[in-house]
């Protein structure tokens, strides 16, 4: 799927940040230009909320924050994203609006979404020397991949069904079942 057209070019990074502020929707900057995000599904909104739920207290407890949605993440080339959840422990603060040291990120998939969560924010995720754990959460199957840096590599785990969902960094384990339980229905398009 390609991206559609940006509603704004010619941007600088302070001028996105300062133009999030004044309104509803939410747009990703990409190299100047602005790109409106689409709107979620019930199953993806809840599997983000049962995920952050379930992280929170893990999170907290070891002095780190985490994020759902509304903190734009800043990649060292200067592209700004909004992941659907993410962790730092990192102790600085960027602004209430944006940070740039995320430890783990998580992408919950979607039609609309699927190819740049893979493709380009992937690659420009793996760029960010403080993540250690990259998430794709599918949400039209039981499915969870897993990107885990070690030593400077990335390995790769594919989880379904009953596999356990590990995050190392933060101790906490999850069984996809718990993750999946209790969704709303499959719609036609999702």
């Amino acid at each position: 799927m390609l991206r559609e057209a940006p509603v704004k070019t010619g941007t600088t990074f302070a001028e996105y940040v300062e133009f999030e502020q004044h309104l509803q929707t939410r747009h990703e900057f990409v190299d100047g230009n602005l790109f409106i995000m689409a709107g979620g599904t019930q199953r993806h909104n809840m599997l983000a909320g049962i995920l952050y739920a379930s992280l929170l207290t893990k999170v907290l407890a070891q002095g780190c924050r985490i994020f759902i949605n509304d903190v734009i993440l800043k990649t060292p080339n200067g592209r700004g994203y909004y992941p659907d959840i993410f962790v730092t422990c990192d102790s600085s603060i960027d602004s209430s609006r944006v940070t740039h040291r995320p430890n783990i990120i998580v992408e919950v998939l979607s039609n609309s979404t699927e190819v740049f969560d893979r493709g380009e924010k992937w690659e420009q995720y793996q760029k960010i020397l403080s993540l250690e754990q990259y998430v794709l959460v599918s949400q039209n199957q039981t499915i969870v991949e897993v990107f885990l840096r070690q030593d400077e590599k990335w390995i790769y785990e594919h989880l379904t069904n009953n596999d356990i969902l590990k995050f190392p960094s933060l101790e906490f384990e999850l069984r996809l079942s718990d993750l999946y339980e209790n969704l709303p229905a499959i719609e036609e398009g999702e």
